[in-house]
């Protein structure tokens, strides 16, 4: 029994498609992004060769002006190398990261590339962050006593034994991959709501409610403060109500008097070491970008070249990777020219999504909502250094411009057909003059 199945599975396979494959790889790697990094980067790897190999034509379509944007952050990073104090590790890093971070955002565009598809990807996205809430609770319940203390000031809290990050292996990187289920997901669970479909609102709900719980677990601060935005940004494009649950924020910090409320309240100290150091990084950083203000320091060279600005920790063993600000971390490794292009690429997703009016609501402002995560974030920390977070954001904008396109393709159709029947009335018009 089970011969002819597996051949029946095998014919099914064989009849696939290079565009099927590619598109079955790139949901593949929608799962495994988060979950096992170096499988979805495989994935990815794999499909961009099939694209490459069987189906080039399929890119020698016209650019649209943000994907002319994104071929200059990639370019313009490539050219800072060349300040890098270790070129080989930088040329190196910037193909590995610069790498999949072009081919997932061009394959998403050019796969993802009908209504069937999007909708598949965006359910498999969610899901994904289901699973991975389960993950992070398994660890965060049943962690080994050696990481009981792991991403946890004692001194400055003590009462805080453990934080949540699951296989994002960080809570703030948790907290910014679930940011971004959450602003998918909780627009759809909010159009769902208005559809009156009861059995998916309650399943779509009770997901949203498990990845704030997990989001809260965190402790991250950061990301509990870019939450508060985004839900007021969602509460003044999509549904005012929503500017209710901030409510919750003044509740928490004056009738509970726990761990979440105290790492709240120290927002406003500035005393713990985090808060410190942060302000050291910084200082150390506008040092950088004054030395290097064109193309900066080079590609992920940040953790080199940090010791001869280092006056904070005096410690040659302690290594810094990142500057805990978004903006001065990509303005000091490849220049405020490439700041300024990937704050283009975040903002002109954003407004070409938002102008599709005829767009459902996960669609039209999702977009909006992730672009607000990274930008309040990147304020306190620099979560895009994460190889899996970056991956699922230039997945997203890959999968924005899909829409972007396929709306300006029908669009364009339309008028083409528009003018063919012009053109054709005008016609039997004069020939029956």
């Amino acid at each position: 029994m089970d011969r002819p199945r597996n051949g029946a599975l095998m014919d099914a396979l064989r009849r696939l498609s290079v565009d099927q494959w590619i598109v079955y790889l790139l949901y593949g790697a929608t799962v495994c992004i988060p979950l096992l990094p170096i499988g979805g980067n495989i994935l990815v790897l794999v499909a961009g060769i099939l694209a490459l190999l069987f189906d080039r034509q399929r890119f020698s379509r016209g650019l649209h002006w943000l994907q002319w944007a994104v071929l200059g952050f990639i370019l313009w990073t490539g050219f800072s190398i060349v300040n890098s104090i270790n070129i080989q590790w930088s040329a190196m890093s910037w193909f590995y990261h610069i790498g999949m971070y072009g081919s997932i955002y061009w394959l998403m565009t050019y796969y993802i590339d009908n209504e069937l598809r999007q909708k598949a990807f965006l359910s498999l996205f969610c899901i994904t962050g289901v699973l991975v809430c389960l993950g992070a609770g398994y660890q965060y319940f049943y962690m080994t006593p050696e990481h009981i203390h792991e991403w946890v000031d004692n001194v400055h809290f003590p009462g805080l034994m453990r934080r949540m990050y699951g296989t994002l292996q960080n809570p703030n990187l948790l907290g910014e991959y679930l940011l971004f289920v959450l602003s998918v997901g909780g627009l759809g669970t909010i159009q769902v709501l208005k559809a009156k479909d009861w059995k998916r609102f309650a399943y779509m709900a009770l997901a949203v409610i498990c990845m704030l719980l997990c989001l809260v677990l965190t402790y991250s601060r950061g990301m509990w403060l870019s939450l508060a935005i985004v839900v007021f940004v969602a509460g003044i494009c999509v549904e005012r109500r929503l500017l209710y649950a901030l409510l919750v924020v003044p509740l928490v910090l004056f009738f509970y008097h726990g761990e979440v409320s105290s790492r709240l309240w120290s927002l406003f100290s500035g005393q713990d070491t985090s808060v410190m150091l942060r302000w050291a990084l910084w200082d150390s950083t506008m040092y950088m970008i004054e030395d290097f203000p064109i193309f900066g320091i080079g590609w992920d060279a940040f953790w080199m070249t940090y010791p001869d600005y280092n006056y904070f920790i005096q410690d040659p063993t302690v290594i810094i990777y990142h500057a805990h600000n978004l903006y001065l971390q990509v303005a000091a490794e490849t220049g405020p020219i490439s700041l300024c292009l990937l704050l283009a690429i975040l903002l002109g997703h954003s407004r070409n999504m938002q102008k599709q009016k005829h767009l459902a609501i996960p669609y039209r402002y999702s977009m909006t909502l992730i672009t607000v995560v990274v930008l309040v974030s990147g304020l306190f920390d620099h979560a895009l250094y994460s190889q899996q977070v970056s991956m699922v954001l230039w997945q997203l904008l890959g999968f924005s411009m899909s829409v972007i396109r396929n709306k300006n393709n029908i669009k364009l159709k339309k008028y083409r057909e528009g003018l063919m029947t012009i053109s054709i009335l005008f016609i039997c018009g004069n020939h029956c003059v």
